[in-house]
């Protein structure tokens, strides 16, 4: 389960650091060159969010997930073996990265315009779109837009931080009286079993990664015809020039080679025409 806070291998990390970089970790890295940093140390450390299909951090710190292992594919090949993930909300990645508290967002962490503005993105990783589940029998008639849920006063479970929560707060009077937040998908599914929620919404790849091991246990309807684009990333500090531009340059030989492709489709994710030369200056301006 995701922690609300960063986790305790991150804390431990900064303490014995003894605090130091935690405002100047941006500046510091572009001093020294992040890239060639994370080689000498032989390890990079990212920010991520803890939930398959998109990244999860195993109990023995190794990562899981579509990113981290688009992450750790690639910055082997640019001769960093090791990937450390550290957890925390997707409101805490951005964050935590301008703070230097990790090198780089490994997470699958949608593109939206807002984020744009304060960090680089690789192209995208994934496409997703929002789903929901509900418990059997709950609705005589379940609501079929985002829309609905907020007119008819739906209370609703969704992840903390995540891409469209002002889109879906947008369509309730009260927001937050019918909308409450969540650190992962398994406790949004624990606030619809315990009926503090009437309906769980989240990631369509997701909703059916945990549907598996749960048969029968949840209705769930997908896509929401008024939901957004969900393009997702791995993501930079702007002025970690080095790391980025070898990042992006490696990702695209997976692209060409299909091995990208390949990757992704392990963890149930598809590409469509519309999405597979997707650019991130074209998912930064909702242009696609």
């Amino acid at each position: 389960m995701a922690e609300a806070n960063w986790s305790r291998r991150g804390f431990v990390g900064l303490m014995a650091a003894g605090g130091i970089g935690l405002a100047s970790g941006g500046a510091l890295a572009q001093a020294d060159g992040v890239l060639e940093r994370v080689r000498k140390a032989g390890v990079i450390k990212i920010g991520m969010t803890n939930g398959l299909p998109y990244s999860l951090l195993n109990p023995d710190g190794s990562v899981d997930g579509v990113a981290p292992t688009l992450v750790k594919t690639v910055m082997a090949r640019l001769g960093v073996p090791k990937v450390e993930g550290i957890v925390g909300s997707y409101g805490q990645l951005i964050p935590g990265l301008l703070a230097g508290r990790w090198d780089m967002v490994g997470a699958d962490m949608t593109i939206t315009k807002e984020r744009c503005e304060q960090v680089t993105y690789c192209d995208p990783f994934t496409v997703d779109y929002a789903a929901y589940v509900y418990l059997p029998g709950a609705f005589a008639s379940p609501p079929k837009s985002l829309k609905e849920m907020g007119q008819r006063k739906i209370k609703l479970a969704m992840l903390a931080g995540t891409y469209n929560l002002k889109v879906v707060q947008s369509f309730y009077e009260k927001p937050d009286e019918f909308i409450a937040t969540y650190p992962d998908t398994n406790s949004i599914l624990e606030a619809v079993t315990a009926k503090r929620a009437e309906i769980g919404c989240t990631g369509i790849v997701l909703i059916k990664e945990v549907l598996k091991g749960k048969p029968g246990a949840f209705e769930h309807v997908d896509p929401m015809p008024d939901d957004l684009l969900s393009p997702g990333s791995a993501a930079f500090r702007p002025g970690d020039t080095d790391l980025i531009t070898a990042f992006k340059a490696e990702f695209q030989k997976m692209k060409k080679s299909g091995e990208w492709q390949k990757i992704i489709g392990t963890f149930g994710f598809e590409i469509s025409p519309r999405t597979e030369n997707m650019t991130a200056e074209q998912a930064c301006s909702g242009t696609v």
